[in-house]
């Protein structure tokens, strides 16, 4: 049996890395001349810079993984003891409560919205089709709860706009705890002892993981653009650009998708428009990530955790704040401050696209009001675009999840975000997932 994948971003690069282990034979194909997709570390002077996600979560796979490519000697842990997310409302910081008493407790949300999360155990399950996030907050939790701590955190998390993005393709195991123990409070006290997943970088930047899988992997392929796919007798061939090694006259038996869904959308333009199409539908969010460094004495605020989620209600430029040198001190200079903004997303999509001149200097204000930072000018300012950074699980996806469950009888199968979810961790996951699955199919195609 022989796979084509096709992108690699760490999704593809899991996903190779596990067929080698079972002893699959694949090919790799990536079109730039590096892998790695979105995890991308820059050392900019003294300033180590992560330009996609700023840190992972551990979780069983990843682990393990970092284990076999002897990567644990590299592993940084959080400096701050403290794991708290912030959120902004009416001008201040509060503390993202971490339970429901805590909710209750504290005086981040009105005495009515407190009164409608104590009633929330007695609502009964309701099955409404196609439900968004913010549909289902709302019925169970109220507006409030929904503009001040489902949408910020929804902007963290996925970019996106809870407003339509799906329940079912987002926070399954919520809806899972209405249905099963009629109630998302009781189903959150029966799992209060579940282990927090530990936060963490690498010492060289995130972007050592892709590198060390991409140097295990013995049939990666750079600079080699996939740009349709064929099915003949049942077999895959593939157009490649820059095919010096003739792997176009080659037959696969499966073929995976690796790439971003608009990417993907051209390549099975003719092996299966029905998907190309769904593909099309799939939106991104755009997202700018703004690195920004001040003298430490020139903070008036203790940054004493991750960082700080601004909800659109309180009209923010940047969706939230990582205080990464809180983080990890190493990351900057000692006698300075690293803030990582993230400016844009589906909730204020024109923010991302505005020039990065006025980005810079509009992140800057808004850091030196929030912070209460004594100067000018940064020290130093970093800005990166990406114009589609993290796919949108809205109505349209469904369709793209039904047409591959069809597809997947055919040996034509995704492993990518779009599918897995946007954490690392669950993408490396479901790439393990699905090696196995190839694995298991060998025998009857032998």
């Amino acid at each position: 049996m022989r796979v084509a994948i096709i992108g690699a971003g760490i999704s593809g690069l899991a996903l190779a890395y596990y067929l080698q282990k079972l002893g699959v034979r694949y090919d790799l194909f990536e079109s730039e001349p590096q892998a790695g997709g979105v995890i991308k570390s820059v050392q900019q002077g003294a300033y180590q810079l992560e330009l996609g996600p700023h840190s992972l979560q551990l979780n069983e796979e990843l682990e393990e993984l970092l284990q076999e490519l002897k990567l644990e000697e590299e592993v940084i842990r959080p400096a701050t003891k403290s794991q708290d997310y912030y959120i902004r409302k009416d001008g201040e910081y509060y503390c993202i409560p971490s339970s429901p008493r805590r909710l209750l407790l504290d005086s981040f949300f009105h005495w009515r919205t407190k009164l409608k999360i104590t009633q929330e155990s007695t609502l009964p399950p309701q099955e409404v089709p196609e439900e968004t996030i913010s549909q289902f907050f709302h019925r169970r939790f109220g507006q409030e709860v929904v503009d001040y701590l489902v949408k910020p955190v929804v902007a963290g998390i996925y970019g996106g706009d809870p407003d339509h993005l799906l329940l079912e393709k987002t926070f399954p195991a919520i809806k899972e705890m209405e249905t099963t123990h009629g109630s998302v409070l009781k189903g959150m006290d029966l799992q209060l002892d579940w282990p927090k997943k530990q936060t963490f970088s690498l010492l060289n930047g995130l972007e050592t993981l892709p590198e060390a899988i991409a140097s295990k992997l013995v049939a990666l392929h750079v600079d080699h653009k996939v740009e349709m796919i064929h099915k003949v007798k049942g077999k895959y061939m593939l157009s490649i650009q820059h095919d010096v090694e003739g792997l176009a006259d080659e037959e696969f038996d499966a073929v995976v998708i690796a790439l971003p869904a608009h990417a993907a959308a051209g390549l099975l333009d003719y092996c299966t428009p029905g998907l190309a199409a769904a593909l099309h539908n799939v939106s991104y969010a755009p997202m700018t990530v703004v690195h920004t460094a001040y003298r430490k004495h020139a903070v008036g605020f203790p940054l004493d955790g991750i960082g700080a989620l601004h909800p659109q209600r309180e009209q923010p430029f940047s969706s939230g704040t990582v205080w990464s040198s809180s983080l990890f001190p190493r990351i900057c200079p000692d006698d300075e401050v690293l803030f990582t903004s993230f400016v844009g997303g589906s909730q204020a999509a024109e923010h991302a696209q505005l020039p990065q001149d006025e980005i810079l200097v509009r992140v800057h204000e808004e850091l030196t009001h929030n912070y209460a930072i004594a100067a000018n000018l940064p020290v130093f300012q970093h800005c990166h675009q990406w114009p589609k950074a993290l796919p949108q699980a809205d109505i349209f996806i469904t369709d793209v999840h039904q047409l591959l469950d069809l597809l997947a009888e055919d040996q034509l199968y995704a492993c990518t975000n779009w599918v897995a979810g946007p954490a690392i961790p669950d993408c490396i996951s479901y790439a393990k997932q699905l090696a196995q699955k190839i694995f298991s199919l060998r025998p009857s195609l032998l």
